[in-house]
């Protein structure tokens, strides 16, 4: 059996998760390889699928372009879904939207396993304009991540996997 992590990211965080996912899932003894969308060839060379992102600028957008070219394919394999954002840091209603974004971006899948992930946001690997936009809500810095929240979600999906 053979998973795929497929993942966007912005500024690299989603990406340090997605190689979490996959490692977590090696030890429990599940082959696992995260690899960025837009690296993607053929999903399909693939058993399961897991696919997350990083919520920006409101949207998932190549999420949502990887789902929409690879419809039949993940239709068949998708096991788990998450999403990365810093709405996962506190505020309900935040959330809410968020988990309609990830919704949205994986539509019309409804994978077994869905997490909702809080982020980190380093300015240094950010633009100007996105320094400034984060001042300006007065965004959260900082590494908000939570590895044993992660975990307990990877554990749910190799015991999904293991059936």
């Amino acid at each position: 059996m053979r998973v795929l992590i497929a993942y966007a990211t912005h500024a690299g965080s989603t990406a340090e998760i997605a190689a979490f996912i996959a490692s977590e899932l090696n030890n429990d003894g599940i082959s696992a390889e995260a690899k960025e969308i837009k690296e993607i060839s053929n999903p399909g060379e693939y058993d399961h699928l897991i696919i997350g992102g990083p919520v920006y600028v409101g949207r998932m957008k190549e999420v949502e372009e990887f789902c929409k070219r690879n419809q039949a394919t993940i239709r068949e394999r998708i096991i788990g879904a998450f999403i990365v954002g810093m709405a996962f840091t506190g505020d309900e209603g935040k959330q809410e939207e968020a988990r309609k974004i990830l919704d949205t971006a994986i539509a019309p899948f409804r994978p077994g396993r869905l997490g909702y992930f809080a982020g980190k946001i380093d300015p240094s690997k950010l633009s100007f304009f996105e320094r400034t936009a984060l001042k300006l809500v007065k965004s959260p810095i900082g590494d908000f991540r939570d590895w044993d929240a992660i975990r307990v979600w990877i554990t749910g999906v190799a015991e999904d996997l293991k059936g």
